[in-house]
């Protein structure tokens, strides 16, 4: 908020005010003067079309557990059904499609070469070696000590794995047993591992983050400048939270 303020106040402080200017221009806002729009029949007609995907989703998620491609599938028909009902030509229709895939290129290819760093990690057994090696090194400390660790080798895994029921299923089969040698409740082992999660909007690895920056325009270099210093703030913030559990040994009465 402090940013934002600081911002408002004078624009040029904003990180990204080169890209701001270049954004302004290809969306013509600004010094230009902006259409005024009227709500017309085919705006509400596209609008009910798109209420009704919406519908539509959220009664396949909850009743038949869509996913992915089924959601995928129903904002398809949505573009198409909007066409059809805001009386486009198929010629306009498939103009539109493209101009919006334009800008989803992209971020497709980053979060594509993202994903290929874990498909390399886990089929090269690279993370098993990582896992393996910090389990052997983590048990050689004190309690204190093995529980700040087990939150480092959590954000390390992170960085390869971002699923949080993937990680879990890597990394907690190992963690929890390793805790009780160790004299750290299984409690305090999976909110170590909660806590690594904090990590996940810097990282470079994930297609999610690089996904939206890629669709904002935004330079991962400098999200991360903006970034780093908060994240900095959460992980001390995670390292403390972690001290008490361990003193308490906190678990079910």
């Amino acid at each position: 908020m402090r940013y934002a303020g600081r911002v408002l106040k004078d624009p040029m402080k904003s990180l990204t005010y080169e890209e701001d200017l270049e954004k302004r221009k290809d969306l013509q806002v600004g010094s230009q003067m902006i259409e005024k729009l009227v709500l017309t029949a085919a705006h509400k007609r596209v609008m009910t079309v798109f209420g009704l995907g919406f519908g539509v989703m959220i009664f396949g998620i909850l009743k038949y557990q869509w996913f992915i491609y089924e959601i995928g599938g129903v904002f398809l028909a949505m573009g198409i059904f909007a066409g059809i009902a805001g009386k486009l030509t198929n010629e306009e229709m498939g103009k539109s499609f493209v101009e919006g895939a334009k800008d989803m290129v992209n971020a497709a290819l980053i979060i594509g070469t993202a994903r290929a760093i874990l498909i390399v990690a886990t089929d090269g057994r690279i993370l098993d070696t990582i896992l393996s090696a910090m389990a052997g090194t983590i048990s050689q400390f004190h309690p204190l000590i093995s529980a700040e660790l087990m939150f480092v080798s959590q954000c390390v895994i992170n960085f390869f794995v971002h699923s949080g029921t993937a990680q879990a299923a890597l990394t907690i089969p190992i963690m929890a047993p390793l805790g009780d040698l160790v004299g750290i409740t299984r409690q305090t082992s999976v909110f170590a591992f909660q806590l690594a999660e904090y990590i996940n909007p810097v990282l470079p690895t994930s297609g999610v983050t690089m996904g939206v920056l890629g669709l904002a325009g935004l330079k991962w270099e400098k999200w991360a400048k903006w970034m780093v210093p908060l994240l900095v703030l959460w992980i001390l913030f995670a390292a403390l939270t972690l001290i008490p559990p361990v003193l308490m040994k906190w678990g079910p009465a």
